[in-house]
């Protein structure tokens, strides 16, 4: 048992359970998604600019980074409804994405368009190059959100990434009718400030540590020696949001929570050999809304440096488990249907813990859709601390 604690009136301290309360109403996840054919290349190393290496190993796999994330949902146990575009190319990574638990019903076939196509290069640590052809990708429209989010209602969830078209549209309409937004914005362009003004409207921000410099930099100029902490806090600032994720890779993570605090509590995390700590502020005493956020640290997933064989969907499988963990934890609270809900510190806690197991899993197995993992195993790997 690891002892979290952290200041906050009225937190429950009940151990972290995985399994699914009968009490539970589940709160509807639309996903605006990005659905790819990704070819997957082993290779002795990342190719070098004019270089030419030989292949040891070739698959062809479901993904794009809204299809991976949708169904690490879906395989959290959350209601995912997928918007999405492919071409007749694509219709076996459709089914690929149903048999996996979510609603298709809103991805159109185009045809006179292809699937997207993601090229991708896993050396041999595991670490991977991507490029991607957007392909159907780029022809979602203002009309598709629009079409969507009439079968949702006030407090269910869009969870989105930067690989579509009609991104801004999207977060702006579920904002004006009350859904919460979880923003994932990769790939990340060097004016996306500039560009996506819509981020405001933004309630939960996950960002890996690179993605994290970058918008720290558009904010400030900051020197990359920062501490992620910091950058964090700048984020969070200028943007407004309610919860900023940084991933950190083999460092971990790092979450910020926008909560007013007072009196202490020590929450238990059970099952979990992951180091986790909420802290109430960074010692900054100059700032008015130091009080205001909760930091949360988390150590990277047990998973030994031999075990990794391709982290293609670490990132995607992490996002997907963490908002339907955040989308279950607020269902939990009658109060919180039909209403944009509390994020509290212990509800990103301990969606975090089970998104970071979850993206532990995945990194042992090669692909992106086929590393993700079942809820079942998740729940069995917090258990024993080590997945065979």
């Amino acid at each position: 048992m690891v002892n979290v604690t952290y200041n906050l009136d009225g937190v429950s301290q009940e151990p972290v359970d995985l399994a699914v309360s009968e009490n539970t109403v589940l709160k509807l996840l639309v996903s605006f998604a990005s659905i790819n054919v990704d070819e997957v290349y082993s290779m002795p190393r990342i190719v070098r600019p004019g270089e030419t290496l030989t292949s040891t190993r070739r698959q062809q796999n479901a993904g794009g980074k809204g299809a991976n994330a949708s169904v690490a949902a879906a395989r959290a146990g959350a209601p995912v409804h997928v918007v999405g575009k492919i071409g007749s190319d694509g219709l076996w990574v459709r089914d690929i994405i149903e048999h996996a638990g979510a609603n298709v019903s809103l991805v159109e076939v185009l045809d006179d368009t292809a699937t997207g196509r993601a090229i991708i290069q896993v050396d041999a640590n595991g670490e991977n190059a991507i490029f991607l052809f957007p392909g159907a990708n780029h022809r979602l429209t203002e009309t598709d959100a629009h079409r969507a989010f009439a079968q949702f209602v006030r407090g269910d969830w869009l969870l989105l990434t930067n690989e579509t078209t009609a991104v801004a549209e999207a977060i702006t309409q579920a904002h004006e009718i009350g859904i919460q937004v979880l923003w994932n914005p990769a790939p990340m362009h060097d004016d996306f400030l500039l560009t996506n003004r819509v981020v405001g409207l933004v309630d939960v921000l996950v960002v890996n540590e690179s993605e994290l410099l970058r918008l720290a930099q558009q904010i400030s100029g900051c020197d990359s020696s920062e501490d992620y902490e910091v950058l964090a806090r700048q984020v969070m600032r200028e943007l407004g949001c309610r919860v900023v994720v940084a991933t950190l890779g083999s460092s971990g993570c790092i979450g910020l929570v926008r909560r007013p605090t007072s009196n202490a509590h020590s929450i238990p995390i059970v099952g979990s050999s992951t180091d986790i700590s909420i802290l109430s502020g960074s010692g900054d005493e100059d700032n008015d809304d130091v009080d205001d956020i909760r930091v949360i640290s988390m150590s990277c997933s047990p998973i030994r440096i031999d075990q990794v064989i391709d982290t293609t969907a670490a990132g995607d499988t992490w996002v997907g488990y963490f908002v339907a963990e955040l989308a279950r934890a607020q269902g939990e609270s009658p109060e919180s249907i039909g209403a944009r809900a509390a994020l509290t510190p212990a509800m990103v806690g301990r969606a975090m813990t089970i998104a970071t197991y979850a993206s532990g899993i995945s990194v042992t197995r090669m692909g992106a859709v086929p590393s993700i993992p079942m809820r079942e195993e998740v729940e069995a790997f917090t258990r024993t601390k080590k997945h065979e």
